[in-house]
């Protein structure tokens, strides 16, 4: 056989099977490392979120216990204004888990540790209802401020656990 035959049957054969298949895989390897980096810019997203809504509950939470402790309570406008944004704070924050849910699932470690941030602020918000409803500041007080500490150490964990749920998705 010629050289010429040859070379013939060899170009034949790169441009009609190699070639096409070399860039079917390499359109594959693409799809995937997009759909790859789809998926981790919504858990980026979701987790974002969560704790962009946590912190809106604290600051607003903050705000409403000073404000409630120089004896300024439901009836001021401002007090009642940032006793509405902290409410929203709150629900937005039970949304926030709703999320994170669907993109970690329920039982990761992501979700489970914003579950126990959200039941902390649960249990803030039952100390600062009973202030509310007249019970003595001294006793408001000291409850505040054990139950603000364990919402820190919750939160605090559960921003450890969002940053390893990223680094392990790289």
């Amino acid at each position: 056989m010629s050289d010429v035959v040859v070379l013939a049957i060899v170009s034949v054969v790169v441009t009609g099977i190699v070639a096409p298949g070399i860039t079917a895989f390499s359109s594959r390897l693409e799809s995937r490392r997009s759909h790859r980096l789809a998926l981790r810019k919504e858990c980026r997203d979701a987790l974002d979120l969560a704790a962009e809504q946590l912190s809106r509950s604290q600051r607003a939470t903050a705000y409403c216990i000073a404000l409630w402790s120089r004896g300024i309570m439901d009836g001021d406008d401002e007090a009642g204004e940032y006793l509405k944004r902290r409410n929203q704070a709150n629900e937005a924050a039970r949304t926030a888990y709703g999320r994170l849910c669907i993109r970690f699932g329920p039982a990761s470690p992501v979700a489970t540790h914003y579950d126990e941030v959200i039941e902390c602020m649960q249990r803030l918000t039952e100390v600062l209802r009973g202030y509310r409803a007249g019970d003595t500041y001294d006793a408001w007080e000291s409850q505040t401020a054990a139950e603000s500490t364990e919402l820190t150490a919750a939160g605090e964990k559960f921003l450890s656990v969002a940053n390893k749920a990223m680094s392990a998705r790289r």
